[in-house]
């Protein structure tokens, strides 16, 4: 229907043509869907030993980053990016190996041996972090188990003691169950992310680098 016809609609009518539309497109939606999860979807050669991520840069500058406040270089951003959007699909279990080509040329070992220490430096600092946020979700989730526990066994206490004590019975009662829940969510949400987040860091971080065309 024209958007000119659309206009001369009642509003009623004109809700049940989006309603129809709607429909339409969530039909379309869900056969795309199902197309989607029948394709078999790899960014790496199952066969290979390595996973291969190729790096083409046009010269020796474009390595470094462009603006920084650091009297040490740093290396580009966009190399980062490039390496970490690509490396994403890999499974952890298989090694990267970083192709570093000029356009038809490779480079000089030299170079390759810069690019290599300095995406090693870039990930150095966000590894750390990320293995204190881990250390951190540990202890915290640990003693949200402890406070839970320690509210729970104050809620039975009272419920058998003093029973005139219903409302601040529930108050420890609801907050344990708060702290386990919390705990839970730690080890098994907050935890398994950053972790597999530092592994997919390293994975980058321990990479071989080679030059061929």
């Amino acid at each position: 229907m024209k958007t000119e016809d659309k206009k001369g609609l009642a509003p009623k009518e004109a809700e049940k043509l989006r309603e129809k539309q709607l429909g339409q497109q969530i039909s379309k939606f869900k056969e795309a869907d199902k197309e989607v999860l029948k394709i078999e979807y790899e960014e790496y050669d199952e066969d290979e030993d390595y996973a291969v991520i190729d790096l083409e840069i046009n010269q020796e500058s474009d390595i470094y980053q462009k603006f920084t406040m650091l009297s040490r270089r740093r290396i580009s951003q966009e190399i980062m990016n490039h390496l970490e959007e690509y490396a994403k699909y890999v499974p952890l279990y298989k090694p990267l190996l970083i192709n570093v080509t000029r356009p038809n040329q490779t480079i000089d070992g030299d170079l390759l041996k810069t690019i290599e220490l300095m995406v090693e430096r870039s990930l150095t600092k966000r590894i750390i972090d990320l293995t204190v946020n881990i250390k951190q979700i540990k202890v915290l989730s640990t003693l949200m188990v402890l406070f839970g526990l320690t509210a729970m066994l104050i809620s039975i206490l009272l419920s058998e003691r003093y029973l005139n004590l219903f409302i601040i019975n529930e108050v420890f009662y609801i907050s344990s169950w708060v702290f386990v829940w919390k705990a839970v969510e730690g080890f098994l949400f907050d935890l398994r992310k950053t972790t597999e987040q530092k592994y997919k860091l390293l994975q980058i971080y321990s990479a071989d680098y080679v030059s061929k065309i």
